[in-house]
């Protein structure tokens, strides 16, 4: 979103120099973040820059490992792979794979399509002999990434929006305004957030084997966890 924002002129074009401001009033206004949420990653992003006196960013920053960029991208390679930045067709293919001729999204098909490509990458990991980092954070940031789309670009309570927002954001770098997007008429909260977060883990079939990956062993653990940490981990990340 923040490179569909730079590529659209809403933050610098060149996506450099971006302060925690810019990109607050940015995520704020232009898709209706709610401001907790957009101060959230603003403020992770300007920890990117290497220079830590500064008060920006730049997009080829954001790519650092382990801060906000992880494994399991659904549109990236990941970094034992070696490059974790660039959009990576045949990846994000495969995962688009798994809506076959829906027109939408829902929660079932996002859930798996996200599942998917977390087994894909951990099968990569281990025939490449390479360490697969994937816990609690990875876990959280998976899911909220998923629910950031669904609700920027549709509805926080149904988990539906076009394919095509989805084709355009991921694969143009850019809002699908054109298409018919429009804005939500109410920002979209932490408690949006949380709701789509559990919806997607609900949908999982999987849900158990990946609560026991992540060394939360029960789906009920991963309930609790993420009752307790999602409101304080979102203030700290």
């Amino acid at each position: 979103m923040i490179n569909a924002l730079a590529n659209h002129y809403i933050l610098p074009h060149s996506g450099k120099g971006i302060t925690k401001a810019m990109a607050v009033d940015a995520l704020t206004k232009s898709i209706n973040l709610d401001s907790s949420i957009a101060n959230v990653f603003a403020s992770v992003a300007v920890t990117a820059n290497p220079d830590h006196s500064a008060h920006y960013f730049d997009l080829d920053q954001v790519d650092k490992h382990g801060l906000i960029e992880h494994d399991v991208s659904l549109s990236r390679n990941d970094i034992a792979f070696g490059d974790n930045h660039s959009f990576d067709k045949s990846i994000w293919e495969k995962v688009m794979e798994t809506y076959g001729d829906a027109a939408e999204t829902s929660f079932e098909l996002a859930s798996k399509a996200r599942y998917g490509r977390l087994m894909a990458s951990k099968k990569a990991h281990k025939e490449a002999g390479k360490d697969f980092e994937y816990g609690i954070k990875e876990f959280i940031l998976s899911y909220g990434e998923s629910a950031l789309f669904l609700g920027s670009l549709g509805s926080p309570k149904e988990g539906k929006i076009p394919l095509e927002y989805l084709r355009v954001l991921f694969q143009d770098e850019r809002v699908p305004y054109k298409e018919g997007w429009r804005p939500s008429s109410r920002p979209i909260t932490q408690s949006d957030i949380s709701h789509m977060i559990f919806s997607l883990i609900a949908a999982n079939e999987h849900k158990a084997a990946e609560a026991a990956d992540v060394g939360l062993g029960t789906v009920h653990a991963v309930t609790s966890a993420l009752t307790s940490i999602l409101p304080s981990y979102c203030t700290i990340m």
